[in-house]
């Protein structure tokens, strides 16, 4: 174990090959002989997500903050995992157990992506230190936290709010602030190992850190793992689910298979059937089989991550600094067991007609099983971004800074043991008895078998993010209410994506690589207005600041967009402060969007609704749209932050939330539930049921089969392209309450309570459809989610303990409708610090023991059909099924 997260730290000291930042940090390595003295103010210290003036608060706008004590408690073996405990962060799309959602098909290294408020995986913008980062994944979608050590951060800062006025793209629902320690000094090592059933996970992390006079270096490493979770391990997961109430799932396509001849239906019996025999066949039933019992419900992922942050005076006026990160993660995905429709002609050897048949073909709903080897995807995501940047003291309190990054990202998913659409037709029409495939139950020569399963696909994505950063602050004038302070500044960014498929079998590859490319030049400026302080205060008017931000963003291929946000706080009254925000924000489509990686056709399972949720094979079309523009947003929200003079260790903030979300970009192709809104998409093409084969003859000679074996009737089309579909309007409240307990004979106290609630989230499917309140319903965002916790401290013990809750929903997937219970979880911190230990190699070491979903409680039954992108019999959006997980983690400060 050790070995491996020595040769991932290896492999990044060779990757992180960017340059600028290594040689600055090597640079200051001497330094690390001198006389350790405080660490300077660094700019750590006057970062605040959601402002672009130094110091200053996002005015109208909450902050939802993470800070260190809550990164050692939570126990997440990843920053992704960390982040995902926000109530406010719902699980839809872009994740390593989900997705069916927007984004989820693209998502083939199985990364995560922060979905704030359910309104899709891109609409939240991620920063590193307030910095944009490369982007992960084969189409560049999204930075994934867990490129940052989970012992780098020092805290993590949420504005859930729209900030495109200040930072531009993407951050719709709003911002998450990942900011790295920086005063670190000695040496930390972390030891963590956590099991559960049928699942283990660890993570080993070291950070250092040293301060000479003026500068302060601090480098963090992390090797993480966890195991893959089999569908075979759950009992819950499976086809069949009429023993809990719900239907029955399973799918026809079964060894032995069911036979199809001219419309009526065949079982083939378990010892297989031939023409001798074909008097055992009972027309109008049907084998039925689970599956995708056999797939992974988590794959098993490996992560190696660094980090590190660099900053020096150069006198009173000038420092400069370098930060940023390298990282590596490889992934094993276990699919289901290869399945297909097969067409089989007469001249077929094996072909089995019953009495009186005069068909010339016939269909076999088969499953090869073990015959074909399991189509495991295998690949990596690599990350490098490095930045470097200086700031100088102008006049008065006015300073000027500079940033330059680089980025690179690497990605690759690959399966080698796809469907050969040609080979299996080449056997089934095969005359010779010794080659030609047997679907109807008998023996298959391993030689033709061998050449069924073999076909290769490969998705390759490199994209390089350059970004460049000038500003300026300060104050302008004073006002009896205070500074009045500005900000102004402009940034370019430049991302190239080179991206393609990898197709063919041995012998026979075949490569697509073409480059995208964008542009984007941007100025800003932001100024708050403190009209009333504590130089002019009055009764009801303690103070009243206004803050007007605006920004301009030019694209290189979908135009410009303007975005303004007024934000006011107002505090009547001493410990009550009332704010307020309105803003437009946008989302630039991503360049795969825009043209797809990869075009073409897959055979998919569907559950139909007017079949009772049984499980119908359909093709969907994938592929990008040049005639995309950018989603837009208006934004508002309104709240209060309470300090009670009777309560002074109490904080209460509420705010309420709205979002008018349009244009929205949508694909169906991961969607297997997309029939349960049949009607609302009358009209688009979107869905297609019983294409003419004039209409699947044009679209099979327009584009490949990328997935499946097409079947000789296709009961269901699917257009899954990208298009500016959706619109969606969000409404709620955010709660976020703590208290600190004052101190007691038997310890200190800290309550702590963050909550989310939906009073509305309405969507329209396609611009001419009617907004349909979708909250609380199966695969959009719960009415209510809260995360509680309870901290004690006394002495040398400290103990957390943490209740989740998500309330009841509605599965209107399910005929009749079903209500899938509510779900409350528990996990614990305990930790013991051995710094009176009389041992010296004892001291600085820390035990703890963590404990997730502490009383294993089984997900809430949901009667949904199993799919390759989760679900049957419980959501994955909502739940893991992981269950309990017992850790231990060993740390000790040098």
């Amino acid at each position: 174990m050790l070995q491996e997260g020595t040769r991932g730290f290896a492999r990044l000291a060779a990757y992180f090959h960017s340059g600028v930042a290594l040689a600055a940090l090597f640079a200051a390595m001497p330094a690390l002989a001198q006389t350790s003295v405080t660490a300077p103010e660094t700019p750590e210290e006057v970062l605040v997500t959601g402002s672009r003036i130094r110091g200053i608060a996002p005015v109208g706008s909450a902050v939802l903050g993470l800070n260190r004590d809550d990164v050692v408690a939570s126990g997440a073996v990843t920053s992704a995992q960390l982040i995902q405990q926000v109530p406010q962060v719902f699980n839809l799309g872009v994740s390593e157990n989900s997705r069916g959602q927007t984004g989820g098909s693209s998502n083939i290294t199985y990364g995560t992506g922060i979905n704030l408020r359910g309104l899709g995986p891109y609409a939240t913008l991620t920063l590193l230190n307030g910095h944009r980062a490369v982007p992960q994944g084969t189409n560049g979608q999204a930075l994934d936290p867990s490129v940052i050590p989970t012992i780098a951060l020092q805290r993590v800062e949420i504005v859930a709010d729209g900030a495109s006025a200040i930072y531009g793209s993407d951050a719709v629902a709003g911002v998450v602030n990942l900011i790295l320690r920086r005063n670190v000094e000695g040496v930390e090592t972390q030891v963590h190992f956590g099991t559960g059933d049928s699942y283990w996970e660890r993570q080993l992390s070291a950070i250092a850190g040293h301060s000479w006079t003026g500068g302060h270096v601090t480098l963090a490493y992390e090797n993480g793992y966890h195991s893959a979770l089999s569908g075979r391990d759950r009992s819950y997961f499976r086809g069949d689910l009429t023993a809990a109430g719900g239907g029955d799932f399973r799918v026809v396509q079964c060894n032995p298979g069911t036979l199809t001849v001219s419309g009526v239906t065949y079982a083939i019996p378990a010892g297989g059937v031939t023409q001798a025999t074909v008097g055992s066949l009972v027309p109008n039933t049907s084998n039925k089989c689970d599956n995708i019992k056999d797939q992974d419900l988590i794959p098993e992922q490996n992560h190696n991550s660094l980090a590190f942050t660099l900053n020096q005076d150069i006198n009173d006026r000038i420092s400069v600094f370098a930060e940023g990160f390298a990282a590596e993660r490889t992934f094993r995905f276990r699919p289901a067991l290869t399945n297909a429709t097969l067409t089989v002609p007469r001249a077929n050897p094996f072909f089995v007609a019953p009495a009186g048949s005069t068909a010339t073909t016939e269909t076999v709903a088969y499953a090869f099983g073990t015959q074909l080897p399991q189509n495991t995807s295998v690949g990596y995501s690599r990350a490098v971004q490095a930045y470097v940047g200086g700031d100088v003291q102008l006049f008065g309190d006015w300073k000027a800074g500079a940033v330059f990054g680089h980025g690179v990202d690497t990605d690759y998913s690959n399966d080698y043991h796809r469907i050969n659409n040609a080979a299996v037709a080449a056997a089934l029409a095969d005359t010779n008895p010794a080659t030609a495939l047997n679907p109807f139950g008998g023996p298959n020569n391993p030689a033709t078998l061998a050449k069924l399963g073999n076909t290769l696909f490969g998705a390759p994505g490199r994209g390089v993010l350059q970004t460049g950063e000038v500003k300026a602050d300060g104050s302008l004038f004073h006002l009896p209410g205070g500074n009045v302070r500005l900000a102004v500044g402009g940034e370019w960014q430049h991302y190239t994506l080179y991206t393609g498929s990898d197709g063919g079998f041995p012998g026979a590859e075949t490569s697509t690589r073409f480059v995208l490319g964008r542009t984007v030049r941007s100025g800003y400026g932001e100024m708050v207005v403190p009209i009333f302080g504590p130089e002019n205060a009055l009764p009801g008017l303690q103070k009243l600041n206004i803050d007007v931000a605006g920004r301009i963003d030019k694209y290189s291929d979908v135009g410009s967009t303007r975005n303004p946000k007024v934000g006011v706080d107002w505090m009547p009254l001493d410990g009550l402060t009332l704010r307020g925000s309105y803003g437009t924000s946008f989302r630039a489509p991503l360049l795969t969007q825009l043209r797809a990686s990869s075009q073409g056709l897959f055979v998919q399972n569907y559950s139909d609704p007017t079949r009772g949720g049984a499980v119908i094979q359909g093709v969907a079309l994938s592929g990008g749209n040049l005639n995309l523009v950018p989603e837009t947003a208006t934004t508002r929200s309104f709240g209060a932050e309470y300090q009670p003079a009777f309560l002074p260790r109490a904080k209460i903030g509420v705010s309420y939330f709205s979002v008018n979300y349009a244009n929205q970009i949508t694909s169906y192709l991961a969607d297997l539930t997309v029939l349960n809104r049949e009607s609302q998409f009358a009209g688009t093409g979107i869905i297609n049921r019983n294409p003419s084969a004039a209409t699947m003859a044009a679209l099979l000679a327009q584009y490949p089969v990328l997935g499946g074996v097409i079947p000789p009737t296709v009961l269901l089309f699917v257009d899954g392209r990208q298009n500016n579909l959706s619109t969606t309007r969000a409404r709620g409240w955010d709660f976020d309450l703590s208290y600190d307990l004052p101190t007691t004979p038997i310890g200190d106290f800290r309550f702590g309570f963050n909550a989310t609630y939906f009073t509305s989230f309405k969507t329209a499917i396609t611009s001419s459809a009617a907004l349909v309140d979708q909250l609380n319903t199966i695969f959009n965002p719960l009415k209510f989610k809260a995360r509680g916790s309870v901290a004690w401290t006394k002495d040398n013990w400290t103990a957390t303990g943490f209740v989740n809750y998500q309330n009841s929903y509605t599965n209107n997937l399910a005929t009749p409708v079903q209500r899938v219970d509510a779900n409350t979880t528990v996990d614990g911190h305990l930790a013991y610090q051995l710094d009176n230990n009389s041992f010296s190699w004892l001291r600085g070491v820390t035990i703890a023991l963590d404990v997730t979903n502490l009383f294993d409680k089984d997900p809430p039954f949901v009667n949904i059909a199993q799919s390759v992108n989760g679900g049957g019999g419980f959501d994955p959006t909502v739940t893991s099924p992981v269950g309990r997980v017992v850790a231990l983690t060993i740390s000790k400060k040098w």
